[in-house]
């Protein structure tokens, strides 16, 4: 049984890893069962005893990821003030870095963009949450154009980090972003 799990394991990495390679040439919509079978040396139905079809297999992806990220966002929705800011984003970024690859291809241009915008939202709502008891005078309104700022200032970080090989130390960079975050966020209080 362990070498049944264990063969499942590995064909589905396989597939996985043909459809982020496929993602890098053309959009999903563009890609077949057909040639991502022929890129992850399996037969068509191997493929159809895991997914329904090409889409199916990234909303998978996609959903794994995303309950990671959820998990790791979790701290700050439990409205402890003693976060380790440091500390939380490393991980976020860690999460970013073990999924690179498919990071990229979000960020790409035929990368799906909702998803990414999904990613957002949880942030978002986690972060209000813990700016919100941090700044507990902070105005709303100035707070959501902050959130904003710095989610895209974080977005543009990562593509350009993971652009670049991710050569500076998750740990490196998260202190980075943290002085950017713990900069600015005062300026939301109320005068």
């Amino acid at each position: 049984m362990k070498e049944i799990d264990n063969r499942v394991r590995v064909t589905k990495m396989f597939i996985r890893q043909a459809l982020l390679t496929l993602l890098k040439e053309k959009p999903l919509q563009n890609i077949t069962v057909r040639e991502l079978c022929q890129a992850a040396g399996i037969n068509r139905g191997t493929f159809y005893t895991h997914y329904r079809d090409v889409y199916d297999l990234m909303e998978q992806i996609e959903e794994e990821l995303t309950e990671e990220f959820q998990k790791k966002m979790t701290p700050l929705l439990s409205g402890n003030k003693n976060i380790d800011l440091v500390d939380m984003i490393t991980e976020i970024f860690s999460l970013i870095q073990n999924n690179a690859e498919l990071c990229l291809v979000t960020l790409s241009p035929y990368g799906d963009k909702s998803f990414l915008f999904r990613l957002v939202s949880i942030g978002k709502e986690a972060g209000m949450r813990a700016y919100a008891s941090l700044y507990p005078d902070c105005d709303p309104k100035v707070m959501d154009y902050f959130y904003t700022f710095i989610s895209s200032g974080c977005i543009a970080i990562l593509e350009q980090w993971l652009k670049e090989g991710m050569k500076v130390p998750v740990e490196e960079l998260a202190l980075i972003v943290k002085g950017f975050i713990a900069g600015g966020a005062p300026f939301t209080q109320s005068n």
